[in-house]
């Protein structure tokens, strides 16, 4: 059985939503990641930097989820189920570095959806971009992801 991807999907905006970085979550996601950079971890390297603090590693962005969202409606939005998603890929894009403290408001949107052909058959890549703004409104990050669909 195929599945046709909804395309009419290009250009939805989800319903922003707000994430609080904690200073213990940086240090977790540094350690995790196995980055063990002193402007990540140390708070006395951090309080002395330019920034006046810890700042997040480049691909924290990655961590920022909406708790109140409905996970599967961007299943349905695209009419697949989860059996056929697969990771593409993540690119982060920061304008300045994440901090702890901040309370920063993403707006997520589908960019685009292209099909291609695979080994296994067609696929679908449904991007992503989510805009990562500050309390004045100025973007700080960009974080795209590619969803790819097994058609």
């Amino acid at each position: 059985m195929t599945v046709q991807i909804n395309k009419a999907m290009i250009g939805k905006e989800y319903p922003p939503y707000a994430v609080t970085v904690e200073r213990g979550k940086i240090k977790e996601f540094a350690r995790a990641i196995g980055d063990l950079n002193p402007f990540y971890l140390d708070d006395r390297v951090g309080a002395a930097s330019e920034w006046g603090d810890l700042i997040a590693p480049p691909t924290f962005a990655v961590t920022f989820r909406d708790e109140t969202a409905d996970t599967a409606a961007f299943l349905r939005d695209l009419g697949t189920d989860i059996s056929r998603i697969l990771h593409g890929e993540h690119e982060f894009e920061l304008f300045r570095p994440l901090r702890p403290g901040e309370t920063y408001l993403c707006r997520a949107r589908i960019v685009d959806i292209y099909e291609k052909a695979g080994r296994t058959g067609p696929m679908a890549f449904v991007v992503r971009e989510t805009a990562i703004t500050d309390r004045t409104n100025e973007i700080v990050a960009t974080m795209r992801h590619i969803t790819i669909v097994r058609l």
